[in-house]
């Protein structure tokens, strides 16, 4: 029955009382103090008393949760949350929502408040409606309880992992200074990285500043921190985020024009993802290839045999759920439709464009690169429609893009989305 003093020691604390707010004519302070360090059983009246006291009902002082079931409850969360569909975001909602009251400073207590707080942000952001039904749905005072559990167990860096959660909202924002900001301080507080966990926490801050600092057009400072951040991944082993670096290096080398070197880091990127064997880093390569053949490299007919390669493995071989797969067909199959414009093929690329319309999240600010992606899509419209006769439609479409990302940093989305402007006005 010692769980019964710790449930009473929880609440009471939860509720900012002291033992003397609990005592009463029918229970000492003496009493309470020895039931809650487990020294004495209390009879049912007493329990009956402390629970009018504590303004609960006297099953949340018996009910026992034990620190395994809270374990088994966590990593039943974290294999829902793995499926990134917001049905299984649901799922964890409701399976972690009732021991929220029931919690204590434990580590466990703080996982579980952490992973709350972050399905409650997924849910925000790729399902609103449902977010709005939550009742417990404001994420950031459960960032607050776990990050206060965490400073008391002297965990700095699950400290720091969270305030990289609070970084990456306010990118998802476009708030890029306060991005940096919060990055910036936990970089300073990490000062000790002798631990995989503490390794893996410096990539993670150093990964989230250098998308920041693209975003912000830095791409020289995004480049030193790069190289420095690559260096560190291979020296120590530890590869969190390693693939994206290796993305992110070779995406900046062809904006710049410097093709050479960027195949380098496709090369590398390549020969990772065959080692490791992942089938979401592997889906997002080949993704990324498509556009690149399509885009930078001027290689359509084989973006589009890459794109009809990667559909048949998708549809066949995959093991991703199916609304995820869908809404990468819808990506890939726009950009085989770019690649059939550029073979002024216009009839069949209008109808895949058609058929497959980007949709942007009106609930998430994209880095300025994502959004350049996607809506150059609607340059490549503008061709068809420019080709096909409807100039009207072809000018709007060209003006929609290049007044969308005139005002982000320079690319070379940018620079083809003012040659098509440039192209329709003429005609």
């Amino acid at each position: 029955m010692k769980h019964v003093g710790e449930n009473i020691k929880r609440i009471r604390t939860a509720k900012k009382m002291t033992i003397s707010d609990l005592a009463n004519e029918h229970v000492s302070r003496g009493m309470i103090s020895l039931i809650e360090n487990g020294k004495t059983q209390p009879s049912i009246e007493r329990l009956h008393h402390i629970a009018v006291q504590l303004d609960v009902d006297i099953t949340e002082l018996v009910e026992e949760i034990s620190k395994e079931k809270l374990r088994s409850k966590i990593n039943e969360a974290f294999e829902l949350l793995n499926r990134h569909d917001v049905d299984d975001v649901l799922a964890t909602i409701s399976l972690l929502q009732p021991l929220l009251k029931k919690l204590d400073q434990s580590y466990e207590a703080a996982r579980i408040y952490e992973l709350y707080a972050k399905s409650l942000y997924h849910l925000y952001v790729y399902s609103n409606e449902a977010y709005l039904k939550i009742e417990e749905n404001k994420w950031e005072q459960y960032v607050e309880k776990a990050i206060a559990i965490y400073v008391n167990l002297q965990m700095e860096w699950r400290v720091i992992k969270l305030w990289l959660f609070l970084a990456n909202i306010e990118f998802r924002r476009a708030n890029y200074r306060e991005t940096i900001a919060i990055i910036d301080e936990g970089l300073d507080n990490l000062t000790i990285k002798d631990s995989l966990e503490t390794k893996a926490t410096y990539i993670e801050l150093m990964f989230g500043k250098i998308s920041t600092l693209i975003s912000m057009g830095e791409t020289l400072k995004a480049h030193e921190l790069l190289d420095e951040t690559i260096d560190f991944s291979r020296m120590n082993l530890v590869f969190i985020n390693y693939y994206s670096l290796l993305n992110m290096k070779a995406w900046l080398y062809y904006d710049e024009q410097k093709y050479d070197e960027a195949r380098k880091y496709v090369a590398d990127a390549t020969s990772f993802v065959q080692l490791v064997k992942k089938e979401d880093l592997f889906i997002e390569h080949e993704g990324t290839k498509i556009l690149i053949e399509e885009f930078f490299e001027g290689n359509y007919e084989n973006a589009i045999q890459l794109e009809s390669e990667f559909e048949r493995y998708l549809l066949n071989e995959s093991t991703i759920q199916d609304s995820i797969k869908e809404e990468i067909m819808v990506f890939t199959r726009n950009v085989k439709a770019r690649a059939l414009t550029r073979l002024a093929r216009y009839e069949e690329a209008q109808t895949l464009f058609k058929e497959n319309q980007i949709v942007m999240n009106d609930f998430m600010e994209m880095a300025p690169l994502d959004v350049a992606i996607r809506e150059i899509s609607k340059s490549y419209e503008a061709l068809c429609h420019f080709h096909l006769g409807d100039a009207a439609k072809a000018q709007q479409l060209a003006r929609h893009v290049v007044d969308k990302l005139h005002k982000m940093p320079y690319s070379s989305f940018y620079h083809f989305a003012r040659e098509v402007l440039a192209d329709v006005m003429r005609g």
